[in-house]
């Protein structure tokens, strides 16, 4: 694809004209970082991102060397917002999409073999088509039994509550929990109680889906005009939880109340959801929205204290990393 092979070769000629500093920190954001598989309970070793990620996202959003707001930098993400959306572009026959395709799972390293995506690779009509794809339903994860489950396969980190995501995570820009887009009656509790942060890799499985049972009490899109900046980079100056394209959703079961703040990235203009589940009763695990192109990440509050699975607690003790599947368990509500 001539996208991704552009993106090597001025990768390749930007490393070179960079000075120590920089090359030496998109080294580090190009290697592998340790975390736990809570299906396998087996640690693993996962790529931070692709080189050419490596190199534009360091320089971009890690460093903010080009500033966080200016004309600038928002004509650069937008750029690249623009460039992304030619996934929309259709394939021309069922042997590009095959090529094209398969030329992806490759680079993304997202599993081809077997298959396990819904319908045949000849079957899609666009990169995003496949990128916003879902399981064969006999591979669907299994249902979590938990109060609780990840709303997403995504790599996880568990924080004990808000100020304690602040000092640890988000410490690089004005962040506030208010600006969020929570319902303000409920920001006392949600700050109280443990955050759970989870970033979904162009790799993961890209829809979002209900972490318990209950009722939609709240449903709103914030940042709607926005360009995202990109999601890779929490500690990082830009304020991705406050100013990124981002949908609140809050589900409420027996004076319990659980936000999934699904978090558009760069590249990504369009979170998929339907505005009719406001006020509707929705399942555990029923899914709540997609993601088209790029990385993307939720953020999930409760107004609750949790009791933790026991795997899951001693995994992601010290804010380690914990990669999960859409459904697994995570905690019980706090009786």
């Amino acid at each position: 694809m001539w996208l991704f092979q552009l993106g090597d070769y001025l990768a390749l000629l930007l490393l070179k004209c960079l000075p120590k500093r920089i090359s030496t920190r998109i080294q580090e954001n190009a290697s592998t970082y340790k975390v736990y598989n809570l299906s396998t309970k087996q640690y693993k070793t996962k790529p931070r991102m692709t080189f050419f990620e490596a190199v534009f996202a360091t320089i971009l959003f890690d460093l903010a060397l080009f500033g966080t707001s200016n004309p600038i930098i928002n004509f650069i993400i937008a750029f690249f917002t623009h460039l992304q959306n030619s996934w929309d572009k259709p394939f021309k026959s069922k042997q590009e999409a095959n090529l094209q395709i398969t030329e992806f799972c490759n680079r993304l390293r997202i599993q081809s073999t077997p298959w396990i995506w819904e319908k045949p690779m000849e079957e899609y009509i666009s990169l995003n088509d496949f990128f916003s794809r879902t399981y064969l339903p006999e591979i669907f994860p299994l249902l979590g039994k938990a109060d609780m489950v990840s709303p997403a396969s995504c790599t996880m980190r568990r924080y004990n509550h808000d100020s304690n995501l602040q000092q640890i995570l988000i410490k690089g820009c004005d962040y506030r929990i208010e600006d969020i887009g929570l319902p303000h009656d409920d920001l006392k509790l949600f700050k109280e109680n443990p955050v759970l942060i989870g970033y979904l890799s162009p790799t993961d499985y890209h829809r979002v889906h209900s972490p318990i049972a209950g009722k939609i009490t709240h449903l709103s899109l914030e940042g709607a005009d926005r360009k995202s900046a990109s999601v890779k980079f929490f500690d990082g100056k830009f304020n991705l939880l406050n100013e990124n394209k981002r949908l609140v959703i809050v589900i409420e079961t027996n004076e319990v109340k659980v936000s999934v703040v699904v978090i558009g990235g760069i590249g990504v203009d369009t979170i998929a959801y339907n505005p009719n589940i406001l006020g509707q009763h929705i399942d555990k695990g029923q899914e709540l929205s997609a993601f088209r192109a790029g990385g993307s990440a939720i953020a999930v509050f409760t107004t609750a204290k949790l009791e933790f699975e026991e795997d899951f607690e001693k995994a992601s003790e010290n804010y380690s990393y914990v990669e999960v599947h859409v459904g697994e368990s995570l905690a019980n509500f706090s009786k």
